[in-house]
């Protein structure tokens, strides 16, 4: 299964609606009313972000918020409310507080100031974990307080920029990076934990982060993995491009081969790869399966969630027995990186799929057990036992 745990920049309907008490129990009010009530109670407000089509959200308001122990902390501490991104107010606080994904969870005072932030789904021993640290004193409204009065040693200022890109705050990540390594020697940029800050904050194309990546590429690739660093500089390309054309349209290939041969020195054919493989897949393009199977052949991804994601689309779309090896391939390497529930649930749909029915039965049952451990949700794994 390729559970997604948050929703990315796409959009929905609905409107507001409560809980029951035994859970969660959210405030159909205003946004005003509702910082109102927090100033009048000395509290913070709790806002569920979420839209309509979000699976994740769903999956928060049908098996997380309901929890009494969930609802016994957040009931005490917070007053809670949830906003549909798309319908009334919710546009409106979306651009407000950068929610760009969904499911976003927002901690806002009296005032209107962010305190701190989450995202995606959240089992409930997570949720309560991150209501300690919106209340305590290494929430990302403390963390902006400490760098704006000065506080500059790299140890802080690392946690700073791992807290603002998990929240996708990236414009004030970028800031805080880009300040951060005009103090560096560039002769120290290749120790891993200056790597891995460029990896997740590559900036512009016309930036030295850019240049760096590409002149460092087998650094980049160990301090991270494949797939990151090619999604990075995929994502500096789009931005990029669309600066020049803006569009909600892909662009054809050619115009994108072009602008890599441009730009992209000796990592142009794998870029040209690996977008052809994204562009049949988004358009529904017949090559798609030939088109993975040849980039991973060529490319091996060193990335579970990668393995994951491209092996469970051949579950979903293709259906011939040779490329099926090739996805049940990359779900058992994507479980020898990094074994979860989720590539251990897409492993098992694979073995039924191809037909190893105690294979799956037998990977099903494990994925089940480690889905229980933590928390997950497995109902869709279990009609593979039915079988």
């Amino acid at each position: 299964m390729r559970l997604l745990t948050l929703c990315l920049l796409l959009t929905a309907t609905s409107g507001l609606f409560a809980q029951e008490s035994a859970g969660v129990v959210f405030q159909e009010k205003t946004f005003d009313e509702l910082l109102t009530q927090a100033k009048a109670e000395d509290k913070l407000i709790f806002i569920d972000a979420y839209t309509t089509w979000c699976g994740p959200c769903k999956m928060m308001t049908a098996k997380v918020f309901p929890q009494d122990k969930v609802g016994q902390v957040y009931n005490e501490k917070f007053i809670n409310a949830k906003f549909d991104m798309e319908q009334g107010e919710g546009p409106g606080l979306a651009q407000r507080y950068n929610v760009r994904a969904y499911p976003t969870y927002l901690f806002v005072n009296g005032d209107g100031e962010i305190i701190h932030k989450g995202l995606g789904y959240i089992p409930a021993d997570e949720l309560l974990a991150l209501a300690d640290v919106a209340t305590g004193d290494e929430n990302m409204f403390a963390y902006g307080e400490r760098y704006s009065a000065g506080e500059r040693d790299a140890e802080f200022v690392a946690s700073y920029i791992d807290l603002l890109t998990d929240v996708y705050e990236q414009e004030r990540a970028n800031e805080v990076v880009e300040a951060y390594l005009q103090g560096v020697d560039k002769s120290e940029w290749n120790s891993p934990a200056i790597l891995q800050m460029i990896l997740a904050n590559p900036g512009k194309m016309d930036g030295d982060r850019f240049a760096y990546m590409l002149e460092n590429a087998d650094a980049f690739k160990k301090a991270g993995s494949t797939a990151q660093f090619i999604s990075g500089l995929q994502n500096i390309m789009f931005q990029a491009y669309n600066e020049k054309s803006p569009s909600r349209q892909m662009p054809d290939k050619a115009v994108m081969n072009t602008f890599y041969a441009e730009h992209a020195g000796d990592l142009a054919p794998q870029l040209e790869a690996n977008y052809a493989m994204i562009f049949a897949q988004r358009t529904g393009g017949e090559d798609y399966a030939d088109l993975a199977v040849n980039y991973y052949n060529r490319y091996p991804s060193n990335d579970a969630m990668e393995l994951n994601g491209v092996a469970w689309n051949f579950y979903e779309n293709v259906e011939d027995p040779n490329k099926l090896k090739s996805a049940l391939g990359w779900a058992m390497e994507s479980v020898r990186l990094n074994k979860l529930y989720m590539n251990m649930d897409t492993l098992a749909w694979l073995y039924q799929k191809m037909g190893m029915t105690d294979k799956a039965k037998e990977t099903a049952t494990e994925a089940i057990e480690m889905a229980k451990a933590s928390g997950e949700d497995y109902e869709s794994t279990l009609p593979i036992l039915e079988k």
